[in-house]
């Protein structure tokens, strides 16, 4: 009894059910990391982040951001809008395997092969996705803990079963992405005919979708760009390419915090626009995120060696630096939910273009002087400017004091020590019950 008194006291708030369910599934994530690692080893691992950095442009790009539009026409009535969405992603679904499918068989690239078939299940994925964190963001987490659970036993299974290839290791790229779409349409209850698909309402949602599109790719981009320029461009060898992709993802880690706010704010900006709730979730957000940098830093190297082996450990240097650029980075997680909510979505577009051309042209600069090192300090000069934009644009437009997003004021302290205080009350009295 006392347990299931606890857990309803972890899962009635938003913002705490999705931190906790986040870092609990940090856990997870580290074992899957380590047998993935030893599994691949540098080289592998570097050729799978090629790949998968094309996929995800790919898929973006397919996706022409038509579901981003969604919180907009839910919170303005839109009649059925649920239903009108999934009827055109659906449609998108069946297009793209078809076409997908006639370019695996036309297409003499192993990497381009993959992409073909990968892409329309991923695009899917990252619509219904989408679609769940704004109607239910407790069950997008389920989902999103169901998928790092699946895969991490998979992953367990191929380390001790299978040959290390470059398929097994797509394979499990695909398996979070058919879990995310079943469990999706499951929770929604909904199937539409695709054949029904409204097109006219498709057609009016088209130039919102490909501003979006762009946005989005532009995120991607920032993200991305990197591991295409060394591996495509520069020809950066796949093991410096795996050096540096191990780094991102220890320093991803970081994302933690930043990306539990913004799934939250995703559905409450959706219904109105919350200032008070999203300058304090930036207040909440940077303390919790320096104590998670914190962290990275002091264990970072030993987790690399215990979870890698030794042979990665030249990704630390890569992680110290791309920890940098979380802090202000989540500044652009977290005001860009209202910005999107709001409909402003070529100032968010501006903004974001700024930063992945400052990316972009620093890589052409740093990468031949200092390969993976070069491309991580030009994603933290990105961050840092992607972040300045947004903070100072929301300070400015929304006549919020710079003081209030860094400093709790003493009323806000007070409150927070009464609901610390009132909270361990009743794990407390949940556990002698």
């Amino acid at each position: 009894m006392g347990f299931r008194r606890i857990a309803s006291r972890l899962t009635g708030n938003d913002y705490v059910f999705t931190i906790a369910t986040k870092i609990f599934s940090v856990l997870i994530g580290l074992i899957a990391s380590s047998y993935s690692n030893r599994f691949l080893g540098p080289e592998l691992k570097g050729e799978l982040g090629r790949i998968s950095s094309l996929l995800s442009v790919v898929a973006v790009t397919a996706n022409f951001g038509l579901y981003q539009p969604y919180p907009y026409y839910k919170r303005q009535g839109e009649p059925q809008a649920l239903d009108k969405f999934l009827r055109i992603f659906l449609l998108q679904f069946f297009i793209y395997t078809a076409l997908g499918v006639f370019g695996a068989f036309t297409l003499h690239s192993f990497e381009l092969t993959a992409v073909c078939l990968l892409a329309p299940v991923q695009v899917l994925a990252n619509q219904l996705s989408f679609m769940i964190m704004v109607e239910d963001v407790k069950f997008k987490n389920v989902i999103f803990f169901t998928a790092r659970i699946t895969n991490t036993l998979v992953t367990i299974l191929a380390f001790y079963t299978m040959d290390r290839t470059i398929l097994i290791a797509l394979a499990l790229i695909v398996i979070g992405d058919v879990i995310t779409v079943v469990m999706a349409l499951a929770r929604l209850r909904r199937l539409p005919n695709p054949l029904r698909a409204d097109l006219r309402f498709a057609a009016k949602i088209v130039p919102f979708g490909i501003v979006s599109m762009i946005t989005t790719l532009m995120l991607t981009l920032n993200y991305r760009v990197d591991t295409l320029m060394m591996g495509y461009l520069y020809a950066v060898p796949d093991a410096e390419i795996g050096f540096y992709t191990l780094g991102v993802s220890l320093s991803e880690y970081g994302w933690l915090i930043p990306d539990a706010f913004r799934e939250v704010l995703f559905s409450r900006t959706a219904k109105d626009d919350a200032i008070a709730e999203v300058t304090m979730s930036m207040k909440v957000n940077l303390y919790l995120t320096l104590v998670m940098i914190a962290g990275i830093l002091l264990l970072g190297r030993p987790v690399i060696a215990l979870l890698a082996g030794r042979e990665f450990l030249p990704a630390y240097a890569v992680t110290v630096l791309l920890v940098v650029g979380i802090v202000p980075m989540s500044y652009f997680k977290i005001i860009g939910t209202l910005l999107l909510a709001q409909g402003k979505k070529m100032v968010y577009l501006g903004m974001l273009a700024g930063s992945v051309l400052v990316n972009i042209a620093c890589n052409t600069v740093t990468i031949p002087l200092w390969g993976k090192m070069g491309a991580a300090l030009s994603s933290v000069v990105s961050y840092a400017v992607a972040g300045g934009l947004f903070l100072v644009y929301y300070l400015r437009a929304y006549h919020i004091p710079a003081r209030d997003v860094f400093v709790f004021s003493p009323g806000e302290r007070a409150h927070m020590r009464r609901l610390c205080a009132a909270v361990w009350g009743k794990l407390r009295g949940a556990r002698r019950a």
